[in-house]
């Protein structure tokens, strides 16, 4: 069964804290919303809701490594006390660069000054402003509970059955993509936790098995849009809307 973050929301983390490395990834471009990760929401700058939620949910004591080809964004993410070593190289920056490349990059700087690797690596998308405290300890939660499992996944209901979703095959006909009535989820972006090893040996932050962690409409927000941005604004301004 899917962990519930909003039962999960009192807890505190359980998982062991001690090693943990936690990589913000955030470069520069950006073509829906240009300059996202340096935009203000709500008077503050993006990034900055992202290392309140570390702070929520007792990791400020963990490595916070960024990884940015951007140096108006390393100098925002040093003032949230996080480590900027390096800038990301052009090849990892660009709009094919997967995500898990970079965070490998940057795990493979954090081991090589820390002589070794952490035993799980957390990834945060500073575009995932609303997630809060209690989603992150709610993945350290799971990952503990479930040694199966090498990641951990903040998901969203896609709100139909797989009965309802179809693809497009090779004759330009739509196929089913499933019979049955089983719930459909998609990542939305606010968390990825996986074991360390499981990220080397996949080179993925998808390595199964794949635990995942339901997260409500407001938590899973992803900026990605002018639109996305007013919404959270609006999230933001409504009292008790996001409680911690």
């Amino acid at each position: 069964m899917a962990g519930d973050c909003a039962t999960k929301s009192d807890s505190g983390p359980r998982a062991a804290l001690t090693d943990l490395l936690i990589v913000i990834p955030a470069r520069g471009g950006s073509k829906r919303v240009p300059g996202k990760n340096l935009r203000v929401l709500a008077g503050r700058p993006l990034l900055a809701y992202t290392a309140d939620a570390i702070r929520e949910a007792g990791l400020a004591a963990s490595p916070c490594l960024l990884t940015t080809d951007d140096d108006g964004i390393a100098e925002v993410g040093r003032g949230l006390g996080w480590l900027a070593p390096f800038r990301r190289p052009a090849h990892l920056a660009g709009d094919d660069a997967t995500t898990a490349d970079a965070v490998i990059h940057a795990l493979d700087w954090f081991a090589a000054e820390d002589g070794a690797d952490p035993k799980a690596v957390m990834v945060l998308q500073p575009t995932s402003p609303l997630r809060g405290g209690a989603v992150l300890r709610c993945g350290l939660d799971v990952l503990a509970a479930r040694p199966e499992a090498n990641s951990v996944i903040a998901v969203s209901p896609l709100h139909v059955s797989a009965s309802h979703t179809f693809c497009i095959d090779e004759c330009d006909m739509l196929r089913p993509v499933g019979a049955d009535d089983r719930r459909v989820v998609v990542p939305n972006g606010a968390l990825y936790l996986t074991r360390t090893a499981a990220l080397r040996s996949r080179r993925s932050l998808y390595a199964p098995p794949i635990a995942p962690i339901m997260l409500d409409a407001e938590r899973a927000i992803d900026i990605d849009t002018e639109s996305d941005l007013r919404v959270a604004e609006v999230l933001l301004a409504a009292a008790g809307a996001l409680p911690q």
